[in-house]
């Protein structure tokens, strides 16, 4: 398997991955893949979809500790305020933050 093929595959990988819900050292054990194999293709697939034309856009997060309870942040976007909590799904997180960024 060599050039597109190898791509193909990796990025199937990666979407199963992100579809299981599993944790990345979990999902690799499961599919006997190494964790710095699949650490070297995320990477090497996410850099080659940056469009080089487009400039970068930074997002403002706040952190607060506010809470007593230790294994809880709140995370500020705009006017909304997001509490995470130990454990959290940090694909969920990924989807409302781009959400709250488009509003």
């Amino acid at each position: 398997m060599i050039g597109n093929d190898l791509r193909s595959l990796w990025e199937q990988r990666l979407a199963e991955y992100q579809a299981s819900g599993k944790s990345i050292a979990a999902w690799c054990n499961d599919h006997s893949i190494k964790v710095h194999q699949f650490y070297y293709w995320r990477k090497k697939l996410r850099f080659g979809q940056v469009d080089n034309n487009q400039p970068v856009k930074w997002v403002s997060l706040g952190f607060d500790r506010v809470s007593l309870d230790p294994d809880t942040i709140a995370v500020h976007i705009g006017q909304a305020t997001i509490e995470v909590k130990k454990g959290f799904d940090q694909q969920l997180l990924r989807e409302i933050m781009q959400v709250l960024q488009t509003i």
